[in-house]
C-alpha cells in the first residue's frame, strides 16, 4: 500500500513534519517552504495523527523527529512502513547515535539527517526532500508503465518477442501466451532449449516464412505472414505473425575512461540484426476460411444438382439466379425469370403467390421456412415439391440474399399414401383376426370344459378342431403381415365345403341348419373366405334362433348367403359394415364380424349388398366373383 501522489514530478511536494516542539517545528516549517517553493509543509506533534494524516492519503513525504511523545521516530517508522513501504520517509533528529542510524536503515528509513542548528541544514533537508519524493514518483511511474505494458501483454492473445535474425531465430525474449499456443514455455524458448524456427514452425512452411521476412527486411517494410507450427503434443496449428526489423541492442552507456561503451561498441558487419513482434494463432480463422471454401464447393454442387430446384433470391424477392433444373421444370430460359419477383414466375400459381411472399419475408428476417406445395407445369400434370428458404448471413449475422431449393416428391408422397392406405387395412385386419380368433377359442374352451364333466372324447376330439383352427387363422395372420396382402393366391374354393367348414368351426346348435341351392365353385383365397363365411354363420346364430336355418347358393356374377332369422333393418343396412357398429347394443356384440366381411369381400376386388331374403332375414349377396365352370 502506498500513499496518493498528489502531484506531478514538477508539481509540489506535500510533505508531513512531526515535531513535537512548536518553536522548532513552526522554524522548520518557514525554512524548508522558503528553500523549495515546490514544498507544502503540514505538521502534526505526535505519531498518532501523523499517521491519520498519512492515512487520508494526502502526504508525499515524512519528516519526523526521533524524540516525540510516547514512542520514538523509528517506531514511528516502523508503524507507517506496515502500511506504506515505499512512501519517502526522512528522519531529522537532533539525538543522533549509531544505534538508532542502524535501527532507522533496518526498519526502512529513506534518508536520515541529524539537525545541526546551522542555517543550511534546512537547504540540505529541501532537497533531500525533493530527491527522495522525485526518485520515488520516477519508480513509480516506471512500475506503472511496467505494470500497464504487463497487463497488455498478458491480455494480448498471443506472444510478444524479440529474436535474432537468424537461421531458426533463437529468442531473446518472449512474453505472453506462449505455453498456450505451442506448449512450451518462454523458458524454453528464451534459453535455446527449444529454437523457434528449427523446432516450432512446421518443416514445409519453414523455407517460404523465411523468404517473406527476409524480403520485408530488403524493403524496409514490417512483415506479415502465416505459417503453421507443430505444438509440444505435436499438434498442428496455425499462426499469424507480423513484425519487423530493429537494430541491435547497444550496452547502455558508462564511463570507461576516456571513451564510453557506446564508443567503444562498434557492431561487426556479419553481426545479427534482430526482429520484434507478434504472433497469434489464426487456427480458428483459418478452419472458418476453409469451411467458406467447402461451404461455396457444397452450394455449388447443390446449385447444380440435376435432381433440385434451386434458386437465389435477393432479400426482397427478386431473382438472382436459378439453376438449370427448375428452368427446365416450367420451360423457361433462365433471361425469362432473373430480376422478376419469384413469387411471380411460372412455378407458382396465382392462388400460392401470398404464401411465397410471406416465405419470403420470413427467410429475410432471418428465418428457415420449409414448405410443401405443387408447381404447376406447362402441359402436364403439377407436381409436389418439398423445398426450403434458406436465409444467407455474412459475418455480422445480416441476411444478405436467400436461397430457395426445392425436390419433386410427388412419387414419394403417392407411395405414402399407398403404404398409409395398406397400413390401415393391416391395422383392420389384425383387428378382425382378434375378433376371428375369439369364436373357435371360445369353442375350445366349452369342448373341454364340457370333457371334464362328462368325461365324452367327442368333445376333446372337438376342441382340437377348434385349436387348429385357432392355429390356421394363426398361420394368415403371419403370412400376411408377411407379404402386405390379406388376399394372395386366389384359387377354385367349393361353396358347399367351405360353408360346411365354417360351419363345425362355429359350432351352432343342433336345431340350427344350413344348406346349399346349387353348389359352384369361386376364385377365392381359401382362408380368407373361410373367415368371411365364419363371421356371417356366426351374425346368423348371434341374430338369429336356436333352430336358425343359413343357406348359400350362387349368382350370375357370384354368389349369395341368407338366414332366416330376424333380418337386418333397412336403416342399418349402410352401418352394419362399420368396424364396432352392432345392433346387439348392451349385448355381445362387438361390431366387428361384418366388417371383417366387408374387408375380406374389398380385398378380393367384390362388392356387397344387404338386402332381405324371402323369409325376412338377412341376405347378402356378394358380386363381381370370378364363378368356375
Amino acid at each position: 500500500m502506498i500513499a496518493q501522489d498528489t502531484t506531478d514530478m514538477d508539481g509540489s511536494i506535500r510533505v508531513l513534519y512531526v515535531e513535537d516542539e512548536s518553536g522548532f517545528s513552526d522554524l522548520t516549517v518557514a525554512s524548508l517552504e522558503r528553500e523549495s517553493s515546490r514544498l507544502d509543509v503540514v505538521t502534526e506533534s505526535t505519531a498518532t495523527d501523523g499517521l491519520r494524516r498519512i492515512r487520508n492519503g494526502d502526504v508525499d513525504c515524512v519528516v519526523a523527529d526521533h524524540e516525540l511523545p510516547e514512542t520514538s521516530g523509528v517506531e514511528f517508522l516502523e508503524e507507517v512502513r506496515e502500511s506504506f513501504p515505499e512512501l519517502p520517509f526522512i528522519l531529522f533528529t537532533g539525538t543522533g547515535s549509531e544505534t538508532v542510524a542502524s535501527r532507522a536503515v533496518s526498519a526502512g528509513v529513506t534518508d536520515y539527517l541529524q539537525k545541526s542548528g546551522e542555517i543550511d541544514q534546512y537547504a540540505i533537508l529541501a532537497r533531500r526532500i525533493e530527491n527522495a519524493v522525485d526518485r520515488f514518483r520516477t519508480q513509480r511511474a516506471a512500475a506503472r508503465r511496467k505494470r500497464r505494458l504487463e497487463t497488455l501483454v498478458n491480455n494480448l492473445p498471443g506472444i510478444v518477442y524479440r529474436c535474432r535474425n537468424a537461421p531458426g531465430w533463437p529468442m531473446e525474449h518472449v512474453d505472453g501466451e506462449c505455453e498456450r499456443l505451442v506448449g512450451y514455455t518462454c523458458e524454453e524458448l528464451e534459453s535455446g532449449a527449444v529454437v523457434w524456427g528449427e523446432e516450432v514452425i512446421h518443416p514445409d512452411d519453414r523455407e517460404r516464412t523465411w523468404s517473406v521476412v527476409q524480403e520485408a527486411i530488403e524493403r524496409d517494410e514490417p512483415f506479415e505472414c502465416t505459417y503453421r507450427v507443430v505444438t509440444d503434443d505435436d499438434e498442428v496449428r496455425w499462426m499469424w505473425e507480423r513484425g519487423r526489423f530493429v537494430e541491435s541492442a547497444v550496452p547502455e552507456t558508462a564511463e570507461t575512461g576516456t571513451e564510453t561503451a557506446a564508443e567503444a561498441h562498434e557492431p561487426e558487419d556479419d553481426e545479427p540484426e534482430a526482429l520484434e513482434g507478434f504472433i497469434t494463432d489464426v487456427t480458428e480463422s483459418k478452419e472458418r476460411e476453409r469451411e467458406l471454401r467447402r461451404s461455396q464447393r457444397r452450394f455449388k454442387a447443390i446449385f447444380d444438382d440435376p435432381n433440385l430446384l434451386v434458386g437465389l433470391l435477393d432479400t426482397g424477392g427478386t431473382v438472382q439466379e436459378v439453376n438449370r433444373t427448375a428452368a427446365e421444370y416450367v420451360n423457361v430460359g433462365r433471361e425469362a425469370v432473373v430480376d422478376e419477383p419469384f413469387a411471380e414466375t411460372p412455378w407458382w400459381s396465382e392462388d400460392h403467390r401470398s404464401d411465397v411472399e410471406r416465405w419470403i419475408e420470413r427467410a429475410a428476417s432471418g428465418d428457415y421456412v420449409e414448405y410443401e406445395t405443387t408447381h404447376p407445369v406447362p402441359g402436364g400434370d403439377s407436381i409436389v415439391v418439398q423445398g426450403f428458404f434458406r436465409p444467407v448471413t455474412d459475418d455480422e449475422g445480416t441476411v444478405t440474399s436467400i436461397v430457395v431449393s426445392a425436390r419433386d416428391v410427388t412419387e414419394r408422397r403417392r407411395r405414402e399414401r399407398e403404404l398409409e392406405q395398406q397400413r390401415q387395412h393391416l391395422d383392420e385386419f389384425a383387428s378382425f383376426i382378434s375378433h376371428d380368433l375369439q369364436s373357435p377359442i371360445s369353442a375350445a374352451r366349452g369342448r373341454l370344459e364340457l370333457a371334464l364333466e362328462t368325461g365324452e372324447t367327442e368333445q376333446i376330439e372337438k376342441a382340437i378342431d377348434a385349436v387348429e383352427r385357432i392355429d390356421d387363422l394363426r398361420t394368415d395372420l403371419v403370412g400376411t403381415l408377411r407379404s402386405g396382402e390379406i388376399v394372395t393366391d386366389p384359387t377354385a374354393v367349393d361353396l358347399e365345403n367351405a360353408l360346411e367348414d365354417a360351419w363345425t368351426a362355429i359350432g351352432p346348435t343342433a336345431e340350427a341348419s344350413f344348406a346349399v341351392a346349387d353348389p359352384t365353385a369361386i376364385e377365392a383365397d381359401p382362408e380368407a373366405f373361410q373367415r368371411l363365411l365364419e363371421n356371417l354363420v356366426r351374425n346368423s346364430i348371434e341374430h338369429g334362433d336356436d333352430d336358425v336355418d343359413v343357406r348359400i347358393g350362387s349368382l350370375d356374377d357370384g354368389f349369395y348367403y341368407e338366414d332366416d332369422g330376424p333380418g337386418i333393418d333397412a336403416e342399418h343396412r349402410d352401418q352394419v359394415f362399420v368396424p364396432g357398429y352392432s345392433t346387439k347394443r348392451g349385448e355381445d356384440g362387438t361390431g366387428m364380424g361384418l366388417a371383417s366381411v366387408k374387408q375380406t369381400v374389398l380385398a378380393h376386388g367384390w362388392e356387397i349388398e344387404v338386402t332381405a331374403s324371402e323369409s325376412g332375414g338377412a341376405r347378402f349377396e356378394i358380386r363381381t366373383v370370378a364363378i368356375e365352370e
